[in-house]
């Protein structure tokens, strides 16, 4: 086929848009396939080497990047990023997945992480003294139905919620220890309800599941949906808007674009373009460059290549990916740590005119 056919420049251009996607749309569950099957290297390129059948059940989503689609839900939100797609054809083929149908436990475990978040996030709230267990309970108090009745799950959590704190509250614990006690019981209490509730949406739409006909959540069309909701919404008020979670997530937002900045300089400042592993440009380029994670920096390089096949992407997309995955394995303190001793280290440039350059 000519190179310059319709085809193959369309082809060219859908490969393009899925590489700057896989960026733009960055994706912590297709990074954590990644992760799993790359990044966490014992001897080899299999990463922790697990079956495809657990791969399958891990991807939450399906489409690669330059096909999502908001109206279906396993195409809601990137699955895999292109170093991984040949990969991922293997998983769906041998486990027997087609189309948008997702691993039958990979909706339970979207459902987890649903309730989980929804329910951690409020009680770490309370416990940060952001609202109160009651401020909680007052807002799940008020939830209906569509007929205008309270909802059943929500009413029992509530009813049993302040049952509990009256019976803690006999044993006259310290204010914050009866609030600490009486807000785990509340977490113990909504988890079992949701659970139990996904549990009964998993069994009533068994056949639509395991056929691969279901498009949506479990944890949406269970009992408990009203509850999750009314929880996510509780966060976002109490918590994600409070003034000082938002300048948490502005110090992180600054700290984190001057160290990828620093982490570029290591990444990209080389001798020779086409090796990636070539000698540093600077003592400092080359410091930068021996703090990336070992394990990554020799997926980069081509190191390990025994089972994976190689996905030809460009070396820009490597470079990207490379920084990408650092980033993305760190914690806030690590991120905090490694952005002051680069600081500590980086001394800017000058030429003789004065300017930087």
């Amino acid at each position: 086929m000519d190179s310059d056919s319709p085809e193959i420049t369309k082809d060219v251009s859908r490969l393009a848009e899925q590489h700057k996607n896989d960026f733009l749309l960055f994706e912590g569950n297709a990074q954590t396939l990644r992760v799993l099957t790359k990044l966490q290297v014992i001897g080899d390129d299999l990463g922790l080497n697990l079956t495809l059948g657990t791969l399958a059940a891990l991807m939450k989503y399906v489409a690669s990047s330059d096909k999502i689609n908001k109206g279906v839900q396993a195409r809601k939100k990137v699955g895999f990023f292109a170093s991984e797609q040949k990969l991922v054809g293997r998983i769906r083929s041998k486990v027997g997945l087609e189309g948008d149908a997702r691993h039958p436990l990979a909706l339970v475990m979207e459902a987890c992480d649903d309730i989980a978040y929804s329910v951690l996030d409020a009680e770490d709230a309370i416990k940060k003294g952001l609202a109160s267990l009651n401020d909680l309970l007052t807002s799940l108090s008020y939830l209906k139905d569509e007929e205008g009745n309270p909802d059943l799950v929500v009413s029992h959590l509530c009813k049993l919620s302040r049952w509990e704190y009256d019976q803690i509250r006999k044993q006259k614990l310290h204010p914050s220890e009866l609030q600490d006690v009486a807000t785990q019981k509340f977490r113990v209490n909504a988890i079992h309800l949701m659970v139990s509730a996904v549990a009964d949406a998993f069994k009533k739409n068994y056949d639509n599941i395991v056929n691969g006909d279901f498009d949506g959540e479990l944890i949406k069309v269970s009992q408990a949906a009203a509850l999750c909701n009314a929880l996510k919404e509780f966060d976002r008020q109490n918590a994600f808007s409070h003034k000082t979670v938002l300048e948490i997530e502005l110090n992180g937002y600054n700290t984190l674009n001057r160290l990828m900045d620093f982490l570029w300089i290591g990444i990209s400042d080389r001798k020779d373009y086409e090796n990636l592993d070539s000698k540093r440009n600077s003592p400092f380029s080359a410091y930068v460059y021996s703090r990336i994670s070992i394990n990554y920096r020799r997926i980069f390089e081509g190191k390990i290549e025994q089972y994976h096949p190689k996905a030809n992407l460009p070396i820009r997309y490597k470079e990207m990916q490379l920084l990408t995955d650092m980033v993305s394995g760190m914690t806030d303190q690590f991120c905090i740590d490694l952005h002051d001793d680069f600081l500590k280290h980086y001394r800017e440039m000058h030429p003789v005119n004065g300017t930087p350059s």
